[in-house]
């Protein structure tokens, strides 16, 4: 059984397995050549179209990074569908069915000989990506966006073992529905659409919850321009190495409190405009005392409005492999019930 599971879907098998290994060796390769090239401090959608030494090398990692995206979906919906739908549409199926086989043998051959290799290799493909943008030795952060965590999308879900986890979903996910449907077309669509969903969840409204956030306090001051302060900004960036997941004011009972940005605006009107007679030095201080005027203003305004600090909530970088084997957990779990589910469904096939 398993040597005519290889010989009717090589073709396919070979496809699922070479696609992600080219990946992997584009991946090696230009990062290999270029290696020690520094980027402009973001990963993705920066320079595309630039044609220098940084720009070739992050436009060809990011399209690297999201094709290893996208290629869950796409196996899900090409590999994962029509492994079973094109057997039962054209009744083909029947042959192994009356060649004292099992629905179930006939099953998890398909799922062992077919998914099987086809999730390893993007498991080869989600390391060679974690090597590129994260490794430790020399250009070490050739490719890593200071602004960009690792818990982040698209990052996170293009290396480790992130890639093979949303695989083996996507491919669950698509034989599910090839057998409930029976219909090729029907199953693509709604693998598609399925793994779309599970591909913007996770990052959006479940992974922040893998962990309790730390908190960061940020007290009004009135020293905006020569350190941290909540005077002037509502959603101060988020440093490199945590992913920043919430901001808000707190008031004096430690509750969030929305604050519009032209809240409190400073009076530009009073702006110190140079004196022909002062020095830099003169000009420079009647600036500073300015600044800290306007923000001492902007602090009287806040606390008007019972405002007592700003928070940030954020997950640290250190807790990627953590993440990453609680997701995979997740979507492996997941990928077991439907494949449960999918052998069950197979007693609905008539030799």
């Amino acid at each position: 059984m398993i040597w005519v599971t290889w010989r009717q879907f090589r073709g396919t098998i070979l496809t699922g397995i070479l696609t992600p290994l080219l990946i992997s060796a584009v991946m090696m390769a230009t990062t290999l050549v270029l290696d020690g090239v520094r980027s402009f401090g973001t990963v993705f959608f920066y320079c595309f179209g630039y044609p220098t030494t940084e720009c070739v090398a992050e436009t060809a990692l990011t399209t690297a990074s999201l094709a290893t995206i996208a290629l869950p979906v796409l196996l899900g919906v090409f590999v994962g569908v029509t492994v079973f739908s094109r057997d039962i549409e054209r009744r083909s199926h029947v042959l192994g069915l009356t060649q004292a086989v099992s629905r179930r043998r006939w099953y998890w051959t398909r799922i062992l000989v077919v998914f099987g290799p086809i999730v390893l290799a993007m498991g080869v493909l989600g390391l060679v990506s974690y090597w590129v943008r994260f490794r430790s030795f020399s250009g070490a952060y050739a490719f890593v966006g200071y602004f960009d965590s690792r818990l982040s999308f698209p990052l996170f879900g293009a290396a480790g073992i992130a890639p093979a986890a949303y695989t083996a979903l996507g491919l669950a996910v698509g034989s599910a529905l090839a057998l409930l449907l029976r219909n090729t077309i029907g199953a693509m669509i709604l693998t598609l659409v399925a793994m779309a969903a599970v591909l913007l969840v996770l990052p959006t409204a479940i992974r922040e919850h893998y962990a309790s956030p730390e908190i960061e306090k940020i007290e009004l001051a009135d020293n905006f321009y020569g350190g941290d302060s909540a005077t002037y900004s509502s959603s101060p960036d988020a440093l490199s190495q945590r992913w920043l997941i919430g901001s808000d004011y707190i008031d004096l009972n430690g509750d969030p409190v929305t604050v519009a940005w032209d809240t409190c605006p400073p009076n530009h009107d009073s702006w110190p405009e140079a004196r022909p007679e002062e020095t830099t030095a003169e000009f420079d201080a009647r600036v500073s005392a300015y600044d800290r005027g306007v923000a001492a203003e902007r602090i009287d305004c806040l606390r008007g409005l019972g405002i007592d600090h700003f928070e940030n909530r954020y997950h640290p970088d250190s807790l990627f492999w953590r993440f990453q084997l609680t997701e995979a957990a997740l979507c492996l779990l997941l990928a077991a019930l439907l494949a449960g589910v999918a052998a069950r469904l197979t007693r609905r096939l008539q030799p």
